[in-house]
């Protein structure tokens, strides 16, 4: 039976709610549905629901009429005005009469947001038991749940828009930056000493390493001391500029000045001042992306820029860079998949998984993936 298009299958469709309420990375790696639901419903105006605080992740994007932030941090405790604000932001959200809503989220509130729109279609995965009893009932079409453990969350997410109909053609993370957000990458650039006067790649792009050694989630990291004997290879051996960066938690800030302290080749630095969309913009420019798993590999993916990406205690498969050319060095541990129950996971130590990858390892990657851009040039968009 030829499948019924989806214009036919979800007719009148002239708002469309995409609800993403999970951390950064995770909004990033749903931006490829914007661009599906605009090709089956090209009238229909479309709103994403976010958390507060992600929302640059989808700004600036020109198929988005809408962002509506959640203010998540007011939206704690069981008191009577967290439940009367709640109640408030679900009713404006039903004021805007969506006619389909798009829950990637998997959790209790964005079902619960998602019915509470009104919208005639709410769309979703499986809950596969998860939640509160009878959860799937708050949806009107449940895209089945995939037993692949290894499915990468792009495929999950598009997955659910797919299983109805909807076509899925080279999906890309699109995250698009401002015309000032490319100005203070820029400064920052020349304030270094690699803006105007030095000459780019093949690719047009600077010649420097962007270095990202930490995560919001410290057992994540790298060791310290590995992780500045690299950034000294890459600036000697190599001779590229290493710009290294962190996010603005103060732990991390505090990681980063760690291992920056037992680099002897005083690396370029930039910690905890740009936003995300500057860093965007900054990483849009470098040759190399080197970090462990986080936010900021996915944000450099989305910019074309090459990643090498470590990953110890979180399944690589599911959240590996998508779509540039990338490698990714893991070594099999059990606490990938069973966390706690195997790993020391005491605060401050670095995870058995990560300490395997030797710094041998490193460089040869860095070399191949540098080798492979001064030859040929790298993807982008």
């Amino acid at each position: 039976m030829k499948p019924v298009p989806p214009n036919q299958a979800f007719p009148d469709i002239k708002r469309i709610l995409l609800i993403k309420l999970k951390h950064i990375g995770d909004v990033l790696l749903a931006s490829p549905c914007v661009r599906v639901l605009h090709d089956a419903f090209s009238t229909a105006k479309i709103s994403a629901l976010v958390d507060e605080g992600t929302e640059s992740m989808l700004a600036n994007h020109p198929l988005l009429d809408e962002i509506i932030s959640f203010p998540r941090s007011s939206m704690r405790g069981l008191s009577p005005d967290r439940v009367r604000r709640e109640l408030a932001f679900a009713s404006a959200l039903r004021r805007r009469r969506f006619d389909m809503a798009v829950d990637l989220t998997s959790a209790d509130r964005a079902a619960w947001l998602a019915w509470f729109s009104g919208a005639r279609f709410r769309l979703a995965r499986d809950p596969d038991g998860k939640g509160f009893f009878g959860k799937w009932l708050l949806y009107t079409h449940i895209a089945p749940h995939s037993d692949d453990p290894d499915l990468h969350e792009v495929k999950k997410n598009l997955g659910v828009l797919e299983h109805f109909g909807m076509a899925v053609s080279h999906p890309r993370l699109e995250l698009f930056i401002s015309s000032s957000d490319r100005a203070t990458a820029d400064r920052t650039l020349r304030d270094f000493g690699l803006g105007a006067g030095a000459p780019p790649d093949a690719d047009g792009r600077a010649r420097f390493v962007l270095v990202h050694p930490t995560s919001r989630w410290l057992f994540k990291c790298w060791e310290d001391a590995r992780f500045a004997a690299l950034i000294d290879w890459v600036q000697t051996s190599l001779r590229h500029p290493v710009i290294a960066t962190c996010g603005p938690d103060p732990r991390e800030i505090e990681r980063a000045r760690r291992v920056l302290s037992l680099c002897s080749t005083n690396p370029h630095a930039i910690l905890g001042v740009l936003s995300l969309a500057q860093w965007a913009a900054l990483a849009r420019k470098a040759m190399l992306f080197i970090g462990v798993d986080s936010a900021p590999m996915h944000i450099a993916t989305s910019q074309g820029t090459p990643c090498l990406a470590l990953f110890g205690p979180t399944g690589f498969q599911n959240w590996r860079p998508w779509g540039v050319c990338h490698e990714v060095l893991v070594h099999d541990c059990p606490c990938s998949r069973d966390r706690r129950s195997h790993c020391d996971w005491r605060p401050g130590l670095t995870r058995a998984c990560m300490n395997a990858i030797a710094l041998e390892e490193m460089k040869e990657s860095v070399t191949r993936l540098i080798g492979s851009r001064m030859n040929s040039g790298s993807e982008s968009r």
